[in-house]
């Protein structure tokens, strides 16, 4: 992608071609809370501004979890490089490039709040055996581009032994460590991993895949009678035919069962991050309580992500989102929500 600038006396086209950035992200340390990224971008003399993820698709404020960002440092050929965060902006950085420099080195921690409570990306995410890791918890981007615009060779570290769920295709993986294909800063921050020592992997449909990747704090939480993941077949079954078509490559329902996370469900494209108390699948009473969560955020893929209000179509997480439509964007999605849940048998009509 270009983004081009008419001079109109001239006619003349100047191009500036997106930047790919590399982003590592070591999760080793995620039952600390503590996760660490390294950044590769490319730069060029002057200054550069970088931004920390504010408005965040899902969340309907400017509610990026910069308050946990830390060791935040710019290096390029083994220098560390002047920067400072801006006056009126707490989101954005501005970065001094001195010359002959075409890429820079930044690195940052960001650390995942402890206790249970929170907000969506910035509530707690971490526990000593699983995590939910939101990219834009862990990057920054250069100002100038859409996040359409913005490509990213991204890799993880997880802690050793775990396994893990994501809509984000994979490259390579060796070890603990994943490589992803490239993709659009916002294809990025909407494909979120979950990841634990306890991760049962559920198949629910075909063509396209869609499944269930749950992590829970212990074995125990992960003994569901087999019968309970036929209602989220049934699931995805009522909704092909509610819908008539369906939009993605393939879908991940990422289901976190902890009593130490915060608990929420928020809507992705391709996956939904929704996180319950840790017996919520094997206790009849908690699963009929939270019957109408996963319906929920499977329905916002369509009314939400695949179709969206004009005013949240955003063109990066720095412009401010506006949500006079929000009412439908959230309440058609809750109404649809429900009547699948029901449909599915995830609740008894009576209950519903």
């Amino acid at each position: 992608w270009t983004l081009g600038f008419l001079l109109a006396s001239s006619c003349v086209v100047v191009a500036q071609t997106a930047p790919t950035v590399k982003l590592s992200v070591d999760a080793s340390e995620a039952s600390r809370k503590i996760f660490h990224a390294k950044l590769e971008i490319p730069a060029s003399p002057g200054t550069l501004t970088l931004y920390y993820p504010k408005w965040i698709p899902g969340e309907h404020g400017p509610t990026g979890p910069v308050q946990d960002l830390a060791g935040l440092k710019f290096t390029a050929n083994g220098q560390t490089l002047p920067w400072r965060r801006d006056l009126l902006d707490g989101w954005t950085f501005h970065v001094e490039i001195p010359a002959v420099v075409t890429t820079i080195e930044a690195s940052l921690d960001f650390i995942s709040p402890a206790g249970p409570g929170g907000i969506y990306t910035g509530g707690a995410s971490a526990t000593d055996k699983m995590t939910v890791l939101n990219w834009n918890t862990l990057l920054l981007y250069p100002a100038g581009f859409s996040s359409d615009q913005l490509n990213y060779e991204t890799s993880l570290r997880l802690p050793e032994g775990w396994k893990m769920g994501t809509p984000l295709p994979i490259a390579s993986q060796s070890g603990g460590e994943v490589a992803f294909q490239s993709a659009s800063l916002t294809r990025l921050v909407d494909s979120p991993v979950i990841a634990g020592q306890y991760l049962l992997v559920v198949p629910l449909a075909e063509n396209p895949r869609q499944e269930m990747d749950i992590a829970a704090d212990s074995a125990a939480a992960l003994d569901v009678p087999q019968n309970i993941f036929g209602l989220y077949k049934n699931l995805t079954e009522q909704a092909q035919k509610l819908f008539g078509a369906q939009h993605f490559r393939d879908y991940h329902f990422l289901y976190s069962l902890s009593d130490h996370v915060a608990h929420f469900g928020l809507e992705h494209n391709e996956s939904n991050d929704s996180r319950v108390g840790e017996r919520y699948l094997v206790d009849d009473k908690l699963r009929t309580l939270a019957a109408g969560l996963l319906p929920h955020e499977y329905v916002h893929s369509w009314n939400g992500k695949y179709r969206r209000p004009a005013d949240l179509a955003t063109p990066d997480y720095q412009q401010p989102m506006q949500d006079d439509l929000l009412w439908v964007y959230e309440g058609l999605t809750s109404y649809l929500g429900e009547v699948l849940s029901a449909r599915s048998g995830l609740r008894h009509p009576e209950t519903y």
